[in-house]
């Protein structure tokens, strides 16, 4: 698990009391500094205070929220989600085509050739599926 500043700084601390009370020498001392700021996790840092006194830096405890209740489905609503959901698929569907037609006519004009339309197998296959949604709705309604 990723060691946050805190956690370094608590290090840091027990490094300076074991300085202080004559555990590490100024060279150990300074190099244990270096490695604690270039520390990325618990492990590491647990590493550098193995051989002190007192307890080494704990993972802090993970809490999971408790699941919100379930709340009842208003299907009042639905059709009006569908019909926002269509539309956004369509809206999808056009800014794709566009996109790519785009791009293909940039490459006709670049090349001063005319290229293949590949652009027909993006928006070809994808506006067939929205037309077939769209009359399979339109059957559902009458």
């Amino acid at each position: 698990m990723r060691a946050g500043d805190a956690d370094r700084e608590r290090v840091l601390d027990r490094l300076r009391t074991a300085h202080v009370e004559g555990r590490l020498t100024t060279d150990e001392f300074d190099e244990r500094i270096t490695a604690t700021l270039a520390a990325r996790t618990y492990r590491e840092l647990g590493a550098i205070t193995i051989d002190l006194p007192g307890e080494p830096p704990a993972p802090p405890t993970v809490v999971v929220p408790a699941a919100p209740a379930a709340t009842p489905v208003d299907y009042r609503d639905a059709d009006a989600l569908q019909e926002r959901d269509a539309r956004g698929a369509v809206i999808g569907w056009a800014g794709a085509s566009v996109t790519t037609i785009a791009i293909w006519a940039m490459s006709c004009i670049a090349t001063a050739s005319f290229v293949y339309p590949w652009w027909i197998w993006v928006a070809g296959p994808w506006g067939l599926v929205l037309l077939s949604s769209w009359m399979r709705d339109r059957r559902h309604e009458h």
